[in-house]
């Protein structure tokens, strides 16, 4: 499986922290994401192309107005010596302006362009996460039990919503934290906001283990299910998993795919 850039990775795997006893709501399937993702793409293709369309029909009429006056005197002749100046600054401004209509015209076709490759992109990655992968078998991190959930929460106090793309494990502080399956380790270090952490390729997803003391592996390195990647930093252990489809991957719920050690 090819890898997504790392600073994508990283960069995506921000976490809301919540308060006491935020109130989970049903989370987004992987689905439900990209079609949210699709929604956009396609809000985003029917401003463009409408400012495209509006920038052509203006664009014709300045074409028009502008043949008028390029064509209209074809001999300084037909034109009075005190009028000349006058005409020939409307002739530049008229082809100044065509100019920057073409330019227009053509920067909003390349935005169009590249809507519609992302479009193609999501669909594309919406067949593959219609068979999610059902084989995936993950064993705990940790010993300790599941204290924060995937999915959206409303927090009970704030009532703000927030996302949490993974599983916080409670544990003991500097408790021994293993992979959950095998794979290869695609960066071990400093994840933001989830102090220092390990992203391991399992072949069909892509694990995150986070909220440790500097691990005790490193980038290349190949791991078996069971196999220390280092300790707990405080006493929560974080568990993400990603599907590689797009530029960063997206989260799914861990807790279907875990089983007993």
């Amino acid at each position: 499986m090819r890898s997504a850039p790392l600073a994508l990775v990283a960069a995506s795997l921000g976490l809301a922290h919540a308060g006491p006893a935020p109130t989970a709501t049903p989370a987004p399937t992987l689905t439900d994401q990209l079609d949210a993702q699709a929604a956009t793409v396609a809000k985003a293709r029917d401003q463009v192309a409408s400012k495209r369309d509006d920038r052509h029909a203006a664009r014709t009429q300045r074409v028009r107005l502008a043949y008028k006056l390029l064509r209209g005197a074809t001999s300084p002749l037909t034109v009075a010596p005190s009028e000349r100046l006058g005409v020939a600054r409307s002739r530049a401004t008229a082809r100044l302006l065509l100019a920057r209509d073409r330019a227009e015209e053509a920067l909003l076709a390349d935005e169009l362009g590249s809507l519609d490759q992302a479009a193609a992109r999501i669909a594309r990655d919406r067949d593959r996460a219609e068979s999610p992968p059902v084989d995936l078998r993950l064993i705990r991190p940790v010993a300790g039990p599941i204290a924060r959930r995937f999915g959206i929460l409303v927090h009970d106090s704030t009532k703000a919503v927030l996302s949490r793309r993974g599983l916080d494990f409670e544990v003991d502080a500097e408790a021994s934290v293993v992979a959950p399956a095998d794979g290869i380790v695609r960066y071990a270090g400093p994840i933001r906001g989830l102090d220092q952490g390990v992203v391991v390729d399992c072949g069909g997803v892509w694990t995150v283990v986070a909220k440790l003391d500097p691990p005790v592996v490193a980038t290349g390195d190949h791991v078996e299910a069971g196999q220390a990647l280092g300790r707990a930093h405080r006493y929560r252990v974080y568990l993400e998993v990603r599907v590689p489809v797009g530029p960063g991957g997206l989260p799914i719920d861990p807790e279907p795919y875990l089983v007993r050690k």
